[in-house]
């Protein structure tokens, strides 16, 4: 049975993965930090909840501990945690939110990575996703300037991480995700969700599962020549 270890599981993109996987009759290792409420509710002997807050880096280094506990070796690694915290403006900005969003955003899948890498190199196969934001495209916003830049790095991350990986059969890629249907952006209250969708050339927000079937492709044997890419998934932005 294949192994997927997917961060910040118990929100809508991850919770989407979380079921998918395991109708796929993966082992799912899944992550969450304060909530698991919706995780508490699949009832499923292939499903295993582990806690982490990923802005501590012990923290980070414990959860990979945790798992392998339990298991051999990891197939997939999904590094979809995230944290978002508009600022409101640039003068707003300050170091502590900047720190967070890239220990968040990028130094936990930097140190998640790397010691997957180090257990799939034994198996001379593996695949790691990480979960990106359409944002970087433009920059993002002064509301997301933290968020942004640390998913602009995740990008670069990918890329410099897919060149050292390839050489043991483990695919890096990113997924560029644009707006999808989920509490993050059904409950902001500093934009237009009508104004936004608008912008979308397909007009309306994706499905967390359209985002987790795409997942599935890129962790799968079909999925075997991809690595090092930057994959829009954002209805034509």
């Amino acid at each position: 049975m294949n192994t997927v270890l997917i961060t910040g599981a118990n929100g809508g993109i991850g919770m989407a993965m979380v079921e998918l996987f395991l109708e796929n009759n993966y082992k799912v290792f899944a992550h969450y930090n304060i909530k698991k409420d919706n995780l508490e509710k699949i009832q499923s002997e292939n499903l295993l909840i582990f806690q982490a807050n990923l802005i501590d880096v012990k923290e980070t280094e414990g959860l990979f501990e945790k798992v392998l506990q339990v298991t051999e070796t990891i197939d997939v690694l999904i590094n979809n945690a995230g944290v978002y915290n508009p600022v409101g403006t640039f003068n707003n900005l300050n170091t502590e939110l900047l720190d967070e969003a890239l220990n968040i955003n990028l130094k936990a899948p930097f140190i998640l990575s790397k010691k997957f890498i180090l257990l799939m190199k034994k198996f001379n196969n593996g695949r790691i996703i990480n979960i990106s934001s359409i944002g970087v495209k433009y920059g993002g916003s002064p509301l997301s300037m933290p968020y942004t830049i640390s998913k602009a790095a995740l990008e670069t991350m990918t890329i410099s991480i897919a060149k050292e990986a390839a050489k043991y059969n483990i695919l890096v890629n990113s997924l560029r995700v644009g707006v999808v249907d989920t509490n993050i952006h059904k409950n902001s209250v500093n934009k237009s969700m009508n104004n936004r969708i608008n912008m979308i050339p397909l007009k309306r927000m994706a499905k967390p599962m359209e985002i987790a079937e795409y997942v599935l492709f890129l962790s799968s044997d079909k999925s075997s020549f991809t690595t090092g890419s930057i994959i829009s998934i954002a209805g034509g932005e």
